[in-house]
């Protein structure tokens, strides 16, 4: 199982749209910035796919978007 970090949630969106079974964990690194732990199988085969511009349903996408900003001002404490 590969596991990726990423701190742009705009990337963990499109996995979350985009039928592949990943988890997705929203955390707090050692900096106090909010990342996302992405495990599964072919993460770089579903960036490929994002850089490809594949296409997802627009509605999904941003509903996924919005719940991973919201755990990132969750995790934050509601602060910026």
């Amino acid at each position: 199982m590969e596991q990726r970090i990423f701190s742009d949630p705009t990337i963990v969106s499109y996995f979350a749209v985009s039928n592949k079974p990943f988890k997705i964990t929203p955390q707090r690194n050692t900096n106090g910035q909010v990342e996302f732990a992405v495990e599964g199988h072919g993460i770089d085969q579903a960036l490929d796919e994002l850089y490809s511009n594949s296409p997802v349903g627009v509605l999904d996408y941003i509903k996924a978007l919005k719940g991973y900003r919201s755990s990132i001002f969750a995790l934050k404490g509601g602060r910026r």
